[in-house]
């Protein structure tokens, strides 16, 4: 009760707060919602990786990483010395299989490379309510700024671009897929 961080503390059993952080049981995950009927997601062919250029007043940063984890030669780049417009496009086909009509809200997260220490299990980079009738199909389009989709808050309160790979995840891990990024000069 008296601990209040919303990332978990592990020598007190403290899981966490928020979808972002708690790695305790749910009965019911973030974005899960009742319906009448049932959909079906369908990934749409997606751009897989991105390269990103780096300026000479463009460093490299620093992350933790767990002891026996990957760690790039470029691990992050700080987001306040990029000048981000690169974007990341992908489209989910929505399907009613079910014989009532509805809507369903198609949430997007992204979840950072593995091994990174203290950061999100999850964040959630968009969102698209779906109205479908019964049988019927509809693409959600998802445009999304990559420095904002993909970045990671360290110990420092540095907001970071992270290199490796990232999942981009529609629902409930019902459809991901691998986003790599990586720097170069």
């Amino acid at each position: 009760m008296t601990s209040m961080p919303l990332r978990p503390v592990d020598s007190l059993g403290y899981p966490g707060r928020t979808y972002k952080f708690f790695s305790g049981s749910t009965v019911f995950p973030f974005g899960y919602g009742l319906s009448y009927t049932k959909f079906n997601y369908t990934l749409k062919p997606a751009v897989r990786s991105t390269q990103i250029k780096l300026n000479k007043f463009q460093h490299c940063y620093g992350i933790k990483y767990e002891n026996d984890s990957y760690n790039p030669p470029s691990p992050s780049v700080r987001i306040d010395d990029m000048d981000c417009k690169e974007k990341i496009e992908f489209e989910v086909e929505v399907q009613n299989t079910g014989s009532r009509d509805g809507s369903e809200v198609v949430i997007a997260y992204s979840k950072p490379p593995q091994g990174i220490l203290a950061t999100h299990i999850k964040q959630v980079i968009g969102f698209q309510r779906v109205f479908l009738p019964a049988g019927g199909s509809k693409n959600a389009r998802f445009v999304l700024n990559l420095c904002d989709s993909l970045r990671v808050v360290d110990y420092n309160a540095y907001t970071v671009l992270p290199s490796g790979g990232h999942t981009i995840t529609i629902g409930d891990g019902i459809v991901s897929f691998p986003l790599h990024v990586n720097f170069s000069s």
